[in-house]
């Protein structure tokens, strides 16, 4: 099952599904990862405990080969980000679809890839602990044929990493290393070309680290209002490429084959191909990395409405929401309030809540309007109902979700479903 460049997913796949997977039924240890599709399970027929997120197959696939067609459009090099799913699974799909490599978001995340042969791994944060320098130390010891790139942004971050190399290192190879440009009130990063120069120095006065390029994280820049934030971003990413040419015209890249630019959230991919992806003064071939990561799985709110695959619509197909949550109505105590199986641990619930779209009765789809989820405990969901609903005790209703990286991390094992409910696989997690 091993792809060139991509994952080995034995470990994966032959994983028994038992009582340790939510949603699953019973069944007697005869059934593993693999064989999931082979069972004949519907997830709307019955033969799946509830509540139950599954993720749409058709979806996926679409969203998945809809961003790599664009990157292979505007000669960007995709390095999705797997802290979203954390799911093998779904990293292979994304590297069989060309993806130059794997981002995470820490050691631990990339500990999770390196177990199933990621090659290429691209760390968006700052290591300073020593813990974590002494594993990235010994993989590369261990195989020289890892790439794996962190990020720098002060002085002191610069002494940690190196000095804690230095320690536990005795190989000539360098970690690369990329500069980080950070947005005022924003998260990390350098916020002056002067600051990222004298940490682009101290980098270059180091033998144990390689300035390999910059970074930054346009999705992170603060905003007051949803209507400033393309604005805004568009401004930051000007200032990174401003501070990127002082770095390229100070030498600091000097000696490299390429030099490496990452950004590109899902929701900005595009502004990055705007204002990134233009010719640079330097006769050194330029790399632009998007580390995209929610659009596997889209979503119906912030995504539907930011994406330039949806509400900012730069091409004409589209992005499609690829999560579902399916849950029973348990109790009809109001005329107007029901209470139904899901809740905190079951759904995302920090940007919005669940929003009901469907009722399966009987094995037909009943039309559903204005309800609304007003609150949730740990495992029940208040679904407030206008006047006369049809709604009764045992309905299956079907709900969109709204933030995929809170979606994912409540599932150890997601069934991946057909147009007709028809799990025809399942995703495994490791969060």
């Amino acid at each position: 099952m091993r792809l060139v460049g991509g994952l080995d997913l034995s470990k994966v796949l032959n994983e028994v599904v038992d009582w340790r997977f939510k949603g699953f039924p019973p069944t007697d240890g005869r059934v593993t990862v693999d064989t999931i599709g082979a069972q004949g399970w519907n997830a709307r027929g019955g033969d799946m405990l509830l509540p139950l997120v599954v993720l749409k197959e058709s979806a996926l696939a679409h969203n998945i080969e809809l961003m790599a067609a664009y990157a292979r459009a505007h000669n960007l090099s995709l390095a999705p980000h797997a802290k979203t799913p954390m799911a093998p699974q779904i990293v292979q799909r994304q590297l069989a679809a060309g993806a130059w490599g794997v981002t995470v978001a820490n050691v631990p995340q990339a500990r999770v890839f390196r177990a199933f042969g990621a090659q290429r791994i691209f760390i968006a944060n700052e290591i300073v602990e020593s813990l974590a320098v002494r594993w990235l130390a010994a993989e590369m010891e261990r195989d020289p044929q890892f790439e794996c790139y962190a990020l720098v942004d002060s002085l002191a971050g610069v002494a940690a990493l190196s000095g804690a190399l230095g320690f536990v290192r005795h190989s000539a190879r360098p970690l690369p290393v990329l500069l980080e440009i950070g947005a005022p009130a924003g998260r990390a990063g350098c916020r002056t070309a002067e600051e990222a120069l004298a940490v682009a120095r101290a980098v270059r006065d180091t033998k144990t680290l390689d300035l390999a390029g910059a970074e930054a994280y346009e999705g992170a820049v603060p905003t007051p209002s949803t209507d400033e934030r393309v604005k805004l971003v568009d401004r930051f990413l000007s200032e990174v490429r401003a501070t990127a040419s002082t770095l390229i015209a100070a030498g600091a890249f000097d000696g490299r084959s390429e030099i490496l630019l990452s950004a590109g959230s899902s929701l900005f991919v595009d502004r990055v191909v705007a204002l990134l992806a233009d010719p640079w003064p330097t006769s050194i071939p330029v790399r632009i990395v998007a580390r995209t990561g929610a659009y596997v799985s889209h979503d119906v709110d912030l995504y539907e409405r930011l994406s330039p695959f949806a509400g900012r619509a730069v091409t004409t197909e589209r992005m499609c929401p690829a999560l579902e949550l399916l849950a029973v109505v348990l109790s009809r105590p109001e005329p107007e309030l029901a209470i139904v199986g899901f809740g905190k641990r079951d759904a995302p619930y920090d940007t919005r809540l669940p929003a009901p779209r469907w009722v399966w009765r009987k094995g037909h789809q009943l039309p559903f309007d204005g309800a609304t989820v007003k609150a949730l405990n740990d495992q029940h969901a208040y679904l407030h109902l206008p006047p006369g609903a049809d709604l009764q005790v045992a309905d299956l209703v079907g709900f969109d979700v709204s933030h995929p990286c809170t979606t994912f991390d409540k599932w150890r094992l997601l069934p991946l479903v057909d147009d007709e409910y028809n799990v025809t696989g399942g995703i495994l997690t490791f969060f």
